[in-house]
């Protein structure tokens, strides 16, 4: 579209063509205009493909709605994306112009166009700032050096544990997550939140999925897993709790803990994984019979499995187990080595032990829950409506603990990669959400959070590049 006005800044420019601007592609377009638009003076043209192609481009979306990225692939221009979630980026020269760039970012779907969006703005936001004036950031992009990548995820599931009143700006906690290329959300609550609606809608605009967790008798009173009355108190507890607060949600999922969250792995004659068993099966029965096709995650404790985790085999296999307290790191509440090699031994067990089953797992190591100063239990509420003064003092308060776990993962990564490589191996479907909690995620991406989500994404490429990666300034300043 020609323009009547006179440009005040001369030369080639950017115009940014994209196939969808609808769902998660909407997000992804919003994401790649900030930073795009950080580096050009002039307001930066937006066109919904087809349409003509001049001067300098920005291509975005995938070969189903954007047809000059078709194109491309289709005369072997641009390597296809390489699994789901996945993308592939190129900077050529344009093919109707030599002097001209092409910069795309072409999606496997509409979650790999995020994702790519995200390892481009990584990617081109490596210095400079605004101080100098608008205009001297131009070459940054008009002088962007050739390049091409494709990539997919590792890990299929990847995303962050917490406890739901600890989130106090829940869009901006979503934001990170996209941009750390996560997309699962495992939010704890006693009950639902009054926005719990609002939550899910945000989070799958950015390509989050949402898991609510509460209670399958954890916490909940003096209960005892093997006895009879109590197991019934529970379940029915659990059917009221779902049908009252989480049936009407469009979520992705539940999370529950239930009674596994101690030292003892026998009562009554039985293992308290044979009890666990029994109690989880019995329940997801009837929420599955009424409620077909939920996803539900069964939150368990090894520490009070140990070697009986074969008791669980009769599991449904419609449940998930989720894996927490395996031993040392990546399991630990400190990035704690000792013991580490037990750790990867039994989580390869517990990773091979239900074949075609996914292996899922909450990592610790990172900030928790001040458990003796602030924990109480809530009843309704509104989830992360705090004011933004809160989350910098909040932070500011909290920034000392995670300079100790920063540099405890700095030294220590490597060793969380070599297991995730290990356990993919023995089995390709891994979910890992990790335990960030009351750790200001929504004020800031902290090091080791970034590094945790590089490690994810791709446990097998050099100790040296996840670390390069994960300390880019797009996570800490932009």
């Amino acid at each position: 579209m020609s323009s009547i006005f006179t440009p005040r800044y001369p030369g080639k420019r950017w115009t940014v063509v994209y196939g969808a601007y609808d769902g998660v592609e909407r997000f992804a377009l919003a994401e790649w205009q900030r930073v795009l638009q950080y580096y050009q003076p002039y307001v930066l043209p937006l066109r919904q493909a087809p349409t003509a192609l001049t001067e300098h481009v920005a291509l975005l979306g995938t070969a189903a709605n954007n047809p000059h990225i078709a194109a491309l692939l289709a005369d072997g221009l641009l390597t296809p994306p390489p699994g789901p979630e996945g993308y592939s980026l190129a900077c050529l020269p344009a093919p109707w112009d030599a002097e001209a760039k092409l910069l795309v970012v072409a999606g496997a779907d509409a979650r790999g166009v995020l994702y790519g969006v995200e390892e481009c703005n990584a990617r081109l936001c490596q210095g400079g700032t605004l101080l100098g004036g608008r205009a001297s950031l131009r070459p940054v992009l008009d002088g962007l050096a050739p390049f091409t990548l494709a990539e997919a995820p590792a890990v299929a599931a990847r995303g962050v544990w917490t406890w739901g009143y600890v989130i106090y700006d829940y869009p901006r906690l979503l934001d990170h997550l996209a941009r750390l290329k996560m997309n699962t959300l495992t939010v704890w609550n006693d009950c639902a939140p009054l926005n719990a609606a609002a939550l899910i809608d945000a989070a799958h605009a950015r390509g989050v999925r949402v898991i609510f967790g509460f209670h399958w008798g954890w916490g909940v009173g003096d209960l005892d897993i093997t006895r009879a009355d109590d197991r019934a108190s529970i379940k029915a507890d659990v059917l009221r709790t779902y049908r009252d607060q989480y049936a009407g949600l469009a979520h992705d999922g539940i999370y529950f803990q239930t009674l596994t969250e101690h030292p003892t792995q026998e009562m009554a004659g039985r293992s308290t994984a044979a009890w666990a068993c029994a109690l989880v099966n019995d329940i997801a029965a009837a929420l599955l019979d009424e409620f077909p096709g939920l996803e539900i995650q069964f939150g368990l404790h090894a520490t009070s499995i140990g070697a009986h985790y074969t008791d669980l085999a009769p599991l449904d296999p419609r449940v998930t187990i989720t894996w927490e307290d395996a031993g040392a790191l990546p399991f630990s509440y400190f990035p704690q080595t000792d013991g580490y090699a037990d750790t990867l031994a039994y989580a390869k067990r517990l990773a091979a032990f239900r074949p075609g089953s996914t292996f899922a797992m909450v990592p610790k190591g990172w900030m928790c829950l001040r458990w003796p100063e602030e924990f109480e239990n809530h009843g309704p509420f509104l989830l992360g409506e705090c004011a933004p003064q809160f989350l910098r003092e909040r932070l500011q308060a909290r920034q000392g603990e995670w300079d100790a776990v920063n540099a405890a993962w700095l030294r220590h990564y490597p060793l969380a990669a070599r297991f995730y490589r290990e356990v993919l191996a023995v089995n390709p479907r891994l979910l890992a959400t990790g335990l960030v909690e009351d750790g200001l995620l929504d004020a800031q991406i902290q090091p080791s959070v970034a590094l945790f989500a590089e490690t994810l994404w791709n446990p097998h490429q050099p100790d040296g590049e996840i670390l390069a990666r994960a300390m880019r300034a797009y996570y800490g300043r932009f």
